[in-house]
């Protein structure tokens, strides 16, 4: 069995930073000598602007191997864009904007959920860890990162309204995670933290408080740094080595190498599929914690902590960066 570890940076709330600490911890393992793949995920493909890789120049990207037979292809490694020393891109294309839908192809094929983690096994073993940038959205896309990981980094920003989501984001992840059926470590990764304004700190310590032990003792402070390296097309690692925001994701990459978890990632993928609208499933079991947040989600009018059956998944819609 191969030893990558994967990553999943998931959060369906845009602005919290989630591509800003793809991209960044990605460089930063690299820069620490550890071979890195950077995988994008997410429709809208800030990965690679935010790397400086010319996306006119992007032929083929993880849309078009994920539809291949087999899997990636015969040379999934061609599509892969060399960044830096020590870190590669699987990058996103037009293409994958539209393969979650209906008729996209993703629904039609039966290991629809695998897809990506089939195409990672091909890959294992050129590298020692994977970082998935994720969609803002839950659907396929996000079914197949999450299924690919062994476990998963959700970035929560230090602001009120980032606060009192925070629960539902997790819940909804970890309803997804066992709908996988594996073991799916979940950590919250505070992020644009402000520690010099009150309001900030005694966010985060709320924060701390409502998830525990889920909470890393390490998060990421606000750098303008990381906006101007962004606009750049550099990782703070090459735009401002040593700089506070550098210190920041060095810290976050010391503290997730020197807490390692099992690598469940190719135990055997189970196909996820929508049953008949007559049918009655039993649920998985779920924590009784999860499970009253998930009745008070649904709760909200408009809300849904179900996964989206493939025949309902919709395009993601364009954002800002994250």
């Amino acid at each position: 069995m191969s030893g990558m570890r994967t990553v999943a940076i998931v959060n369906q709330k845009g602005g919290c930073g989630k591509t800003t600490t793809s991209i960044n911890l990605a460089a930063t393992l690299a820069a620490q000598g550890l071979r890195t793949l950077l995988v994008d995920i997410d429709p809208q493909g800030h990965c690679a602007a935010g790397l400086g890789v010319p996306e006119d120049r992007i032929e083929t990207g993880l849309a078009e191997a994920m539809l291949a037979e087999p899997v990636g292809g015969d040379q999934p490694e061609q599509m892969l864009w060399e960044v830096a020393r020590n870190l590669k891109l699987a990058p996103s294309t037009i293409a994958l904007a539209g393969l979650e839908a209906a008729r996209g192809g993703l629904a039609a094929v039966a290991d629809r959920d695998a897809r990506l983690a089939k195409l990672l096994d091909r890959l294992a073993d050129r590298f020692d860890w994977c970082v998935i940038d994720c969609p803002p959205t839950i659907g396929l896309l996000t079914f197949n990162a999450l299924r690919a990981a062994d476990e998963a980094l959700v970035p929560v920003e230090t602001g009120y309204f980032a606060l009192r989501g925070s629960e539902r984001q997790v819940a909804t992840i970890e309803a997804m995670a066992a709908r996988i059926g594996r073991p799916l470590p979940l950590r919250i990764l505070p992020t644009l933290h402000r520690p010099e304004a009150k309001l900030a700190s005694d966010l985060h310590a709320a924060i701390q408080r409502r998830h525990g032990a889920a909470t890393l003792p390490v998060s990421i402070r606000e750098h303008e740094s990381l906006r101007e390296a962004a606009g750049f097309g550099q990782p703070i690692t090459e735009y401002a080595p040593g700089s506070p925001a550098c210190e920041d994701f060095l810290r976050l990459v010391q503290w997730l190498v020197a807490n390692p978890v099992e690598c469940t990632r190719q135990q055997p993928h189970a196909v996820y599929h929508s049953p008949p609208a007559e049918t009655e499933v039993a649920e998985p079991a779920i924590n009784p914690r999860v499970a009253d947040l998930l009745a008070r989600m649904r709760a909200h009018a408009g809300f849904s902590a179900e996964p989206v059956p493939p025949s309902e998944v919709q395009p993601a819609k364009a954002e800002g960066t994250a």
